[in-house]
């Protein structure tokens, strides 16, 4: 059965409309906080000279560089991340109907199951983008509801959940990829706002730190906008296919 997509989008306005006093302060701290702390401190790259010749090798290398100078902050920013979804999933999924912070204790129960899924979902999204761009496309919209499942049927283990997860979206694959697609780019064009900002501002503390609010609202605001449909449409899936 094929989700309504415009529902799911209701949904998720609905949710966020009536606890906003609720999702704000977890969503600045899990989500916007961590990104700006990272805009701020991470290593920013180096540029390769536009005029010597694009070696495999060296590439490889600046990106290695990169990734071992800033490790600490991407594992960071993914895990508070993640923790701050699987709260917000919390407080509208688990059938306890828990405060925040019984969310949080749901949250923090599920983190492994949510991290597994975390590493096998991104790691099957890039082996599709390897393969063909299509199929790891594809993938980005099937795994959608996997968070979701994990945290609203807790009676499941990880894989259990992420194979739940996968039915949930059986046919919408491509429609939960589209509407991915609309939130994602809409916050890039808002981080790139802000890495103006930032470049524009080096050496200027409030033009790097307003640059790095801008960029933090985004990913946040994107990220806290995911949680919320997923809520949306896991509600809408979970009913009509038991």
């Amino acid at each position: 059965m094929k989700l309504n997509m415009a529902a799911v989008v209701g949904g998720a306005w609905t949710l966020w409309r009536r606890e906003r006093a609720l999702l704000l302060p977890l969503a600045g701290v899990f989500l916007v906080v961590p990104t700006m702390a990272a805009t701020i401190w991470m290593v920013v790259p180096e540029v390769p000279d536009p005029a010597a010749p694009a070696d495999a090798a060296t590439l490889l290398q600046s990106m290695q560089a990169y990734l071992y100078a800033n490790l600490h902050w991407l594992l960071l920013q993914t895990l508070l991340g993640l923790f701050g979804t699987g709260t917000i999933l919390a407080l509208f999924l688990d059938a306890g109907r828990p405060t925040v912070a019984g969310a949080m204790g749901v949250a923090l129960r599920r983190f492994p199951a949510l991290l597994l899924a975390q590493i096998a979902c991104q790691f099957a999204v890039v082996l599709g983008l390897m393969a063909f761009l299509l199929p790891g496309l594809y993938a980005v919209g099937r795994i959608f509801l996997i968070p979701a499942a994990i945290v609203a049927e807790p009676r499941r283990n990880a894989l259990d959940a992420m194979a739940r997860g996968l039915q949930l979206t059986a046919g919408n694959g491509f429609a939960l990829l589209g509407l991915q697609a609309v939130f994602y780019f809409a916050a890039q064009m808002v981080v790139a706002l802000g890495s103006a900002f930032t470049s524009a501002g080096q050496g200027n503390d409030v033009a790097v730190a307003l640059g790095a609010l801008v960029a933090g609202i985004a990913n946040g605001g994107m990220t806290l906008a995911y949680a919320l449909l997923r809520v949306s449409a896991y509600a809408q899936a979970s009913g009509s296919r038991g």
